[in-house]
C-alpha cells in the first residue's frame, strides 16, 4: 500500500512539474496562458505533496523529488514579489491634505448578478472619487441609475453583442477628453479621460479585456493591457490604470506593462490581495488591478467584501499632494519590441 501511495503522489508531482514547465512557454495557446492563474495553488500542492513523497520514499525517490523542488522553486520565484517579505514597490504615505485624497473603487459586478442594491450601497458607503463598474449591460445601466445623483460625471459603454464587457465610469470631478476606445479592433472597451482633481489633473484609464479561454487566445488581452501602459507612458502627468485585467500581476505581459508605463503596483511587498473567485474557497487569484504612474502616494489599498459577484471590489486611496516614494521597474531591452509584436499579432488576427 505504501508503494502504491508513493506512486500516485509521484504521478501527481510529475503532472504539476509538467504544468509548471508549460507555464513558462511563450506560445499563445489559451490553456498555456491560463496556467498563470493558479500558480499559488500549484505551488501549495507541490509543497505538500513533495513532503509526503519524501517521507514515503526517502532517497529512493530523489529524481522525482528534485524535479518537484525545482518546479516549486520556479513557482515561488514568480510569486515572491507578491508576499509581505518582499520589498514594497511603493511605500505607504502616512497622511494627506483633506483635498488631496483620490479614492478609486473598481468592481466587476458579474452580469447575471441581480443584487444591484448591494452594489449601490457598497459604492455609497465607501464614497469613491472614481468608481469603475464592469460587466454591465442595459439592465445594470437602469439599476445603477440612482448613482448618477452622487457623481458629477457618468459615462458608459454597453456593447450590443458582447455584454459581458459593458463599463460604467463615475467621477466626482469633471472629466475632459473622455472617451471609450476599442484598440486594435478589439470588442472590449478601454476608457481614457482626464479627471479634474483639485490638486491637479490625473489621467484615468479603465480596462476589461477578454480572458484566455478555449477558442480565445490571449493576444487581444495582452494588447489591451500594453496599450493602456503606453497611453500612461505618453502622458506627462500622473495616470491611473484600473480594471479587471483578466491577468494576474505576475503574468509576463502585466509585468512588461508595469515597466513600459513606469507603473506602481501596491500588491508588491504586501500580498496577493486576491479579487477572484469570490464564489470559490480555494481557486482564487488577483485579477482586479489599480496601478498608477508619477506622483500620487499610497494611503491605503484593500479588497472589499463581496457584493454578489464572482469578483471582490478593490479600492485604493491615493494622495495627490505627495510624490510617491516608489520604485517602478526599469524598462528592459526588448520590452518595446515585444509590445509592438503583440500589437502586430492582434492586428493580423
Amino acid at each position: 500500500m505504501r508503494r502504491w501511495i508513493a506512486r500516485i503522489i509521484a504521478l501527481l508531482l510529475l503532472i504539476l512539474v509538467a504544468l509548471t514547465a508549460a507555464s513558462v512557454s511563450n506560445q499563445d495557446i489559451w490553456w498555456l496562458r491560463f496556467l498563470d492563474f493558479p500558480r499559488m495553488q500549484i505551488a501549495g500542492a507541490l509543497a505538500v505533496l513533495v513532503l509526503f513523497y519524501m517521507a514515503l520514499t526517502g532517497w529512493r525517490g530523489i529524481v522525482v523529488t528534485l524535479l518537484a523542488l525545482t518546479a516549486l522553486g520556479l513557482q515561488l520565484y514568480v510569486l515572491w514579489p507578491y508576499q509581505p517579505l518582499a520589498g514594497r514597490m511603493v511605500a505607504q504615505t502616512p497622511r494627506c491634505a483633506d483635498d488631496g485624497r483620490l479614492r478609486i473603487l473598481i468592481t466587476n459586478v458579474q452580469r447575471g448578478n441581480q443584487d444591484a442594491g448591494q452594489v449601490i450601497a457598497m459604492i455609497r458607503a465607501h464614497d469613491p472619487d472614481i468608481a469603475l463598474v464592469m460587466e454591465t449591460n442595459e439592465r445594470w445601466d437602469a439599476d445603477l441609475a440612482p448613482l448618477a445623483n452622487d457623481f458629477d460625471a457618468v459615462m458608459q459603454s454597453i456593447p450590443d453583442a458582447n455584454t459581458f464587457y459593458g463599463m460604467h465610469v463615475y467621477s466626482r470631478f469633471a472629466l475632459s477628453d473622455a472617451r471609450f476606445e476599442f484598440p486594435h479592433d478589439t470588442d472590449t472597451p478601454l476608457f481614457v479621460g482626464d479627471v479634474a482633481h483639485p490638486r491637479g489633473t490625473v489621467q484615468f484609464i479603465g480596462i476589461h479585456p477578454r480572458p484566455p479561454q478555449q477558442g480565445q487566445p490571449s493576444t487581444a488581452r495582452d494588447a489591451t493591457i500594453l496599450t493602456a501602459a503606453q497611453i500612461a507612458r505618453d502622458d506627462e502627468g500622473p495616470s491611473v490604470i484600473a480594471g479587471d485585467y483578466n491577468a494576474t500581476p505576475w503574468n509576463d505581459t502585466a509585468r512588461r506593462a508595469l515597466r513600459i508605463g513606469q507603473l506602481l503596483d501596491p500588491r508588491q511587498g504586501r500580498g496577493p490581495f486576491v479579487s477572484f473567485d469570490a464564489e470559490s474557497s480555494w481557486m482564487k487569484w488577483p485579477l482586479d488591478q489599480i496601478l498608477w504612474k508619477g506622483g500620487p502616494g499610497l494611503l491605503d489599498f484593500q479588497v472589499l467584501p463581496p457584493v454578489g459577484s464572482d469578483h471582490y471590489p478593490v479600492m485604493a486611496d491615493l494622495c495627490m499632494t505627495t510624490n510617491a516614494p516608489g520604485a517602478p521597474s526599469p524598462l528592459r531591452e526588448g520590452d518595446v519590441d515585444a509590445m509592438q509584436a503583440t500589437f502586430d499579432a492582434v492586428t493580423r488576427g
